[in-house]
């Protein structure tokens, strides 16, 4: 049983700000330039608490003393009334050959109960790095605040959620902006006791997979540790700590989006590549990236296909296609589930980057030999321009095939999903208190 709770938001008062100049996306998407364009935007951005400036001595309790000011500043105000926080996003989704297509997209943020992923109530399906999590432990212990949200998807078989979120989707917002890139994010509290335990019983029904913030995740878990240590007996499980802020979505929302994520490869290429790729996989030219991307995605639920930009000069392109299930299944690691053997991306490192270019799943998370982009237009472009040797095309992992994975008790490789648009952060903030 998942537990969420309603809750006092700390929310911006669009009546001293400007909504569209202080949301921001999330820490782990934004490049140093980003980050300072988000700064010079508004003093009150939320990336000076996400991505705060200083010295790495001095920047979390920065932000910590921000958020005290904000408050001072009525910028912030707290919520008199617990509620849950209805949130639609409006966003133009990148087609990966220069075009796009909007979709809207609803959820809602509650107070949702921790649990170690062992319990199978909250599941991860990707791994993490120790980095981040340090990096962001520093800030929750600093500020004592959510900052940004995770991600989680839930079951809503009856659709009662999902209709709900819809129903209050037709009212005047309480807060509404547009980002840099012209989405459109909106808010609503929602603190009816009907529709509360609507959405509670909904959510209480299905267990919860991450879709994203699994550092966020950890990170919370690290500090319910801290806290109830610190406690020494006297804790009652109904502590803040206990709960980290969570966007709930239901999985079957059609505006719940991943986007493909292509490989870049760099450094030593074998002269041979071809050859070694048509032992398993039935290798084609294409006359353009374009070209290939399209077949790929024709197979996008089998056979197991790649797009290979680069092989035969850094104009070329071909289409790699699985010459047999099988043998792409026995060059499969035998201990993994057959969930997990159906990721694309997966298979790519276990067929193709592993036992040509020596690439293992470890020396993926490196982020030397390969890199990673979402636009099939960067990746033709690095390319073409000397910046990588090859680029790989793979097609998105689905919405089922990441809950298949976490039902099998299991983790994806990092970079095999990509859930957009993310949560925009300044939406509502959770202090633990």
């Amino acid at each position: 049983m998942t537990e969420i709770r309603p809750f006092r938001g700390l929310r911006y008062d669009p009546t001293k700000v400007n909504p569209s100049d202080v949301i921001a996306p999330p820490y782990d998407v934004v490049g140093a330039d980003a980050v300072k364009a988000l700064h010079s935007r508004s003093p009150y951005n939320a990336a000076h608490l996400e991505n705060p400036a200083g010295s790495e001595r001095d920047r979390y309790a920065g932000a910590a003393k921000l958020i005290a000011q904000w408050n001072k500043d009525g910028a912030l105000k707290r919520d008199a009334k617990a509620a849950y926080y209805v949130y639609e996003q409006r966003a133009k989704i990148p087609t990966g050959t220069g075009g796009s297509r909007t979709v809207s997209r609803r959820c809602f943020f509650a107070r949702t109960r921790l649990h170690r992923p062992e319990e199978g109530i909250i599941r991860p399906h990707e791994a993490t790095l120790t980095g981040p999590r340090e990096e962001r432990m520093k800030l929750l212990q600093a500020t004592k605040t959510n900052i940004s949200p995770v991600f989680g998807m839930f079951l809503d078989p009856s659709g009662d959620a999902k209709k709900l979120l819809a129903e209050v989707a037709k009212r005047e917002p309480d807060f509404e902006a547009t980002d840099a890139v012209g989405d459109r994010h909106r808010l609503w509290a929602v603190s009816a006791a009907s529709e509360v335990k609507t959405l509670t019983d909904a959510v209480a029904a299905s267990n919860v997979t991450i879709a994203d913030g699994h550092h966020r995740t950890h990170t919370a878990l690290d500090y319910l540790d801290l806290a109830r240590n610190a406690k020494k007996g006297k804790w009652t499980g109904n502590e803040p700590e206990n709960f980290v802020l969570m966007g709930l979505i239901p999985e079957d929302d059609p505006g719940l989006v991943i986007l493909p994520i292509h490989r870049l490869i760099h450094g030593e290429v074998p002269g041979d590549i071809l050859l070694q790729l048509s032992a398993l996989y039935r290798v084609e030219a294409a006359p353009s990236a374009e070209a290939a991307w399209e077949q790929v995605q024709a197979n996008r639920l089998g056979p197991f296909t790649f797009g290979l930009l680069g092989a035969g000069g850094p104009h070329s392109a071909h289409v790699l296609t699985a010459r047999s299930p099988q043998a792409i299944e026995n060059a499969m690691p035998q201990r993994i589930s057959a969930a997990s053997k159906g990721l694309d991306a997966l298979v790519l490192t276990e067929t193709i980057l592993t036992p040509v270019f020596g690439i293992t799943r470890q020396v993926l998370t490196q982020g030397k030999r390969v890199t990673f982009t979402e636009s099939l237009t960067e990746a033709e472009e690095a390319v073409h321009h000397g910046e990588a040797e090859l680029a790989f095309l793979v097609n998105a992992t689905r919405v089922e095939q990441v809950t298949h994975v976490a039902d099998a008790g299991e983790v994806m490789p990092q970079k095999t999903t990509f859930y957009y648009p993310k949560l925009a952060t300044g939406m509502v903030f959770n202090p633990l208190d």
